[in-house]
């Protein structure tokens, strides 16, 4: 599969590094756009064709995929024109700036045959592929409550000072929600599916000269009943990471590290109705699954976009299943602005009219000196 990678910041490296280290198979990277011209003077030497503009790379032919890894204000008008040309798209995350834009991109769609799938990198990660099959196979039962506490994504003042785009309205169409959780919101409703209803509190600028979220607590209600809570927070240190999913037969706790799914012997719910000890509960066996190794997670997502883009499997990530977590950021951010309960699906013209009116008032952030000499290499966004 010949690829152009648009956009080579930190994570578009990453994937060029895997796809040029042989990490995804049948992959030859023929083409590149960056600005400015000489941040490609390391592939040009290699004989790879470099552009300026990412429109030129998509005509030019050479590629059959592109892999778009801009700033996220430009994933729409990128994302479309490689879908108008029938390229196979693979977009980093998030899919676009909000749900009418993403569903935009898809609808720019040509062919039966292409594919679009988007970078959620965390369907990968064993702990949460685990939890998958233990949802899929029922170990837990009726969905009951979900509860995600995700506070460890703490950035100091001089990361948001890196680049203009950076929590802005223009720039990403939000903050912690859009740039930092994506994944985890992704992984949410990939495992419990997607709630009908959602309340939320977004704080804006709560612990930095930002103008988006940074911090974000939200209580969802779920058709059959169940309820939710998801926090998350880039003002907290050292912050946590605990994932809970309890239903009528058992309960999944995860750190990220390892996962636990403790059984109850019988149904909650059967337990309550038959038993005759007054403070009694089921009893319960416990399994505890450590990840033999780490998994590179962007590389298999990119061999399965691979493999899927041959016909030879079904995409683990598909862009179109990214409108899911869009909409759930989005709900989250307008529940708040409206101040009240938001009832999913969500209108997308609606919130798109809300949040452009946002963007119109939105302004670049300066870049600092100091800033712009910091080392992101340990920060893919």
């Amino acid at each position: 599969m010949k690829i152009g990678i648009i956009g080579l910041g930190n994570i578009g490296r990453v994937h060029a590094k895997n796809i040029q280290d042989g990490l995804v198979k049948n992959a030859e990277i023929v083409a590149v756009a960056n600005q400015p011209i000489e941040s490609m003077d390391d592939f040009r030497k290699q004989g790879i064709a470099c552009f300026p503009d990412a429109g030129e790379l998509i005509t030019s032919g050479l590629a059959e995929a592109v892999i778009v890894a801009l700033p996220t204000h430009l994933h729409a008008p990128i994302g479309i024109q490689a879908m108008e040309a029938g390229l196979h798209l693979m977009m980093e995350k998030p899919l676009a700036c909000h749900t009418a834009e993403g569903e935009r991109i898809l609808a720019a769609k040509q062919q039966d045959g292409q594919v679009a799938a988007l970078m959620m990198n965390q369907r990968t990660h064993p702990c949460y592929v685990k939890i998958k099959q233990w949802m899929d196979e029922g170990a837990v039962g009726e969905l009951q409550r979900v509860s995600w506490t995700m506070t460890n994504w703490f950035r100091p003042e001089i990361y948001y000072q890196s680049s203009p785009w950076r929590a802005t309205w223009k720039g990403e169409g939000g903050g912690v929600l859009m740039n930092q959780c994506p994944h985890n919101i992704d992984v949410l409703q990939w495992l419990v599916g997607m709630p009908s209803k959602v309340r939320a509190h977004c704080s804006f600028g709560k612990y930095h000269d930002i103008e988006v979220e940074d911090e974000v607590t939200a209580y969802f209600e779920f058709v059959n009943g169940a309820t939710g809570q998801f926090s998350a927070s880039t003002g907290e240190s050292p912050g946590s990471n605990r994932l809970e999913i309890v239903g009528d037969l058992g309960t999944v706790i995860t750190d990220g590290n390892t996962a636990t799914l403790i059984r109850n012997s019988e149904s909650v719910s059967a337990f309550s109705r038959n038993t005759d000890e007054m403070f009694g509960a089921p009893e319960t066996t416990e399994e505890i699954y450590e990840p033999a190794e780490a998994v590179n997670q962007h590389a298999a997502i990119l061999n399965n976009f691979i493999q899927a883009a041959n016909g030879e499997a079904d995409l683990i990530a598909p862009a179109d299943e990214g409108l899911n977590s869009l909409e759930l950021a989005g709900a989250m951010i307008y529940s708040t602005w409206i101040n009240d309960k938001v009832q999913l699906p969500l209108d997308s013209a609606a919130y798109e009219t809300v949040i452009q009116g946002k963007i119109a008032q939105s302004k670049p952030r300066t870049v600092t000196q100091t800033a712009a000499k910091v080392d992101m290499s340990k920060s893919y966004r």
